[in-house]
């Protein structure tokens, strides 16, 4: 087993300042690179595709999902650039990456939005063939963490997720959907991050060494 570097971004919202971050950051040393979601502000569609040109250009193998201000029909793109992970199990190196895209239902009525039922039966038909060495990939943030916290203190991640990682503990999470809760936080042995949104500059870097002891860093451009 290798070590794997793995730099995760989020919260897109088609700014060019994010484009221009993750530019920036492609040109540090990774073996992966997560985009999770919100890659675009309600489309349009080619500007999902400007970003995964510019990624698939670094050479960096990619994983993204959708996020809840992406269209639906932006997983066709993600299929067509291969680096789709929504509801998928991919592997890269010698890690498994298992991932869901869209977000918890919020007030805003935005395009790709789960009930809890809906979110929890998604999860409960990923399946890998790794059970222990392995990654979850969402862009809603748990329930009840630092990862779901708005300024007001109110929480507003899944619950179903939360479940999901108490019952099978990944080695690490990877999140992003809420803008001001970019942090870093245990539950149980999975390590979970929300990096915060790379249209601000921030990003973080998920390091999976062999004897499994992961390290994350909040990073920035």
């Amino acid at each position: 087993m290798g070590k794997l570097k793995i730099l995760v971004t989020a919260d897109f919202h088609g700014v060019s300042a994010a484009e221009h971050n993750l530019r920036k950051l492609l040109e540090r040393d990774y073996d992966c690179v997560l985009l999770i979601g919100d890659l675009t502000n309600f489309g349009p569609i080619d500007v999902a595709e400007s970003l995964l040109d510019l990624v698939r250009e670094s050479g960096v193998p990619a994983l993204s999902v959708p996020g809840n201000c992406d269209p639906k029909d932006i997983l066709q793109v993600l299929d067509r650039y291969e680096v789709n992970l929504h509801g998928k199990c991919r592997k890269v190196g010698d890690v498994s990456f298992m991932g869901l895209g869209g977000s918890n239902i919020t007030p805003f009525k935005t395009p790709f939005e789960l009930t809890e039922a809906e979110i929890l039966e998604e999860l409960a038909a990923l399946q890998c063939e790794d059970n222990y060495r392995w990654v979850l990939v969402t862009h809603a943030p748990p329930h009840n963490t630092k990862l779901d916290e708005l300024e007001s203190g109110a929480h507003v991640g899944s619950k179903s997720l939360r479940k999901f990682v108490e019952d099978k503990q990944p080695l690490a999470l990877a999140c992003g959907h809420v803008h001001e809760a970019r942090a870093v936080e245990k539950l149980g042995r999975t390590v979970m991050v929300n990096p915060g949104p790379i249209s601000k500059g921030y990003a973080a870097e998920i390091e999976i060494p062999p004897d499994e002891r992961v390290r994350v860093e909040l990073i920035e451009v």
